[in-house]
């Protein structure tokens, strides 16, 4: 399970420990303060969507571009309405 955010040659994704891996350190660094496992305060059935979801809100320019999760299935019509 992995949800993946992308801005120009910037990508990063969920882990399944509740951390990110990205191309950037830099930006692995920040999305991992500003949106781990730790900053989600209610339940949630899928936390890496969620981290995915907090990520976008505190960095408007990165967009949702792959959801790969047992728990939920989006399809990219829906992506483009949850981040409008």
């Amino acid at each position: 399970m992995s949800v993946k955010i992308e801005w120009k040659i910037f990508t990063a994704e969920t882990q399944s420990d509740g951390t990110w891996k990205s191309n950037s350190p830099n930006l692995e660094e920040l999305l991992n303060a500003i949106a781990s496992h730790i900053k989600i305060k209610e339940y949630t059935p899928d936390m890496e969507y969620s981290m995915a979801l907090l990520a976008v809100k505190g960095l408007p320019y990165f967009k949702i571009t792959e959801i790969n999760s047992e728990n939920l299935r989006i399809s990219n019509n829906k992506i483009e309405q949850v981040q409008a």
